[in-house]
């Protein structure tokens, strides 16, 4: 995946989300299933399932098992690729799990008749030919019939079957639900209980009250549920006067249609010019480009979350194509031992943020921090910054001229607080507040904030 992919949480590679090596992901969707059925290339990883299930096609071929093995290897090819295939390799996980599951059965078989001084030919030869490592030909006797059971007693280094071992039977179920099943418990019970990645009480009460107190795009409530044949190729839907699009971040377009009833102007079925459109609107530094862009879309409404103007910032960077340290970065703070993130003006002048964090009022800082930094490099290669001096100034215009006098680049004006800019901010003329959702999240240093806001675009 591109770096604007990795954006998109199900389009991550599976061991290297955000791009950094974890086991996490691996663990949270398949717990150990995924470490039993894998073949790892690493040493006291590897084998189990699927790399028996490999040896004894080589050894023996089986259409089925050939089947499963390259259907297997593909999947987990593709879910190594991009999370979002462990949906179907689910299916492979649960019958390699079964395979192994037998395996094990017959190893602690082997084990019980082993420590009772039974002879154990047969359920060697089983583990053996289940886990491919032993040719079919040399199988030994097979169990003789009941008419017959009791001449095969009188065969030296035989011994007939129990019918029921209840002993390796109970053992078994005890390892196997303790290897496979009870791993799973926590997981499944935590994902029975909520509903990941579906809106939010607070976005479905916004896009209720966006239905129903906005027009209808169509002049028709029931247009929405009208069935209507599709265009034919090339042709593009004539829209008529009174429609109007609903600016929001991509991740949100499905919701607007389905609950809201309007029109998005992002989704995640459309292509990349849709969202960078949406980003270009929301990392705009100036009203009158945002203006610009909201108009060519025609839209008429913003919805802003706590998360678009916060956590997923720097997805929306992303997509343009800019770095997200251009908005903040990390410092380290050598007097409190600590890292700390700085928040850059860049940020407080996205038309985004002073939507969302100041409801596109003025602002006129407190305070402004301005502060000193060195890049040094750690004992792996990596460059950090290092704060060597911070500096409070009672205005803006201090800290700029402040700024100015230093010969070194290496000074920045910051804030650790979202809600709070180091930098001034003018009113937005053309955007008005009129919907804060009555459902909140605790912000860091700002207390309770509205989750959703929907702003109107008056502009002409």
């Amino acid at each position: 995946p591109t770096e604007v992919a990795r954006t998109t949480i199900e389009a991550q590679p599976l061991l290297f989300p955000g791009g950094d090596w974890s086991l996490s992901v691996a663990w949270g969707n398949f717990t150990t299933s995924f470490f039993l059925v894998k073949w790892w290339p690493i040493p006291g990883l590897s084998l189990i399932s699927l790399g028996c299930l490999i040896y004894l096609v080589r050894k023996q071929g089986s259409a089925e098992k050939s089947l499963l093995v390259v259907w297997s290897l593909v999947i987990l090819a593709a879910t190594l690729g991009q999370r979002r295939f462990a949906y179907y390799f689910a299916v492979n996980v649960a019958l390699l799990s079964g395979y192994l599951s037998i395996l094990i059965y017959y190893v602690i078989r082997f084990i019980i008749d082993y420590l009772g001084d039974k002879n154990t030919d047969y359920m060697s030869w089983r583990i053996l030919e289940f886990a491919g490592f032993k040719e079919l030909m040399t199988r030994p006797m097979e169990l003789p019939t009941r008419a017959g059971r009791r001449r095969a007693k009188l065969k030296k280094g035989w011994e007939a079957r129990p019918t029921i071992n209840y002993t390796s039977i109970i053992l078994w179920v005890i390892v196997i639900f303790f290897l496979v099943f009870f791993w799973n418990i926590h997981w499944a019970t935590n994902t029975a209980k909520q509903a990941r990645f579906a809106p939010t009480d607070a976005w479905m009460s916004s896009l209720t009250w966006l239905r129903e107190n906005t027009p209808e795009p169509f002049g028709d409530p029931n247009f929405y549920y009208e069935l209507r044949e599709p265009l034919p190729p090339g042709e593009s839907y004539d829209y008529p006067e009174s429609a109007y699009g609903v600016m929001a971040w991509w991740d949100y377009g499905y919701w607007i249609s389905r609950i809201a009833h309007r029109l998005p102007n992002a989704n995640p079925s459309q292509g990349r010019v849709a969202t960078t459109n949406v980003a270009s609107f929301l990392l705009s530094q100036d009203e009158n480009s945002a203006d610009e862009i909201i108009q060519e879309l025609d839209s008429s409404y913003i919805i802003i979350d706590y998360l678009t103007a916060t956590g997923k910032f720097w997805a929306i960077a992303t997509w343009l194509e800019r770095e997200p340290t251009e908005f903040f970065d990390i410092y380290y703070l050598p007097q409190e031992n600590e890292l700390r993130q700085y928040i850059y003006p860049e940020y407080y002048r996205s038309l985004s943020v002073r939507l969302y964090n100041f409801d596109g009022k003025a602002v006129t800082p407190e305070s402004t921090l301005v502060i000193s930094y060195q890049e040094r490099v750690n004992d792996d290669g990596e460059v950090f910054k290092e704060v060597t001096s911070e500096k409070e100034f009672d205005s803006y215009e201090e800290a700029e001229a402040y700024l100015l006098s230093q010969e070194s680049a290496n000074y920045r004006i910051v804030s650790d607080n979202p809600f709070a800019s180091p930098v001034p901010l003018e009113a937005l003329k053309h955007y008005k507040l009129i919907h804060s959702s009555d459902i909140g999240v605790l912000a860091p240093d700002a207390g309770k904030v509205p989750e959703v806001k929907i702003f109107e675009y008056i502009g002409g």
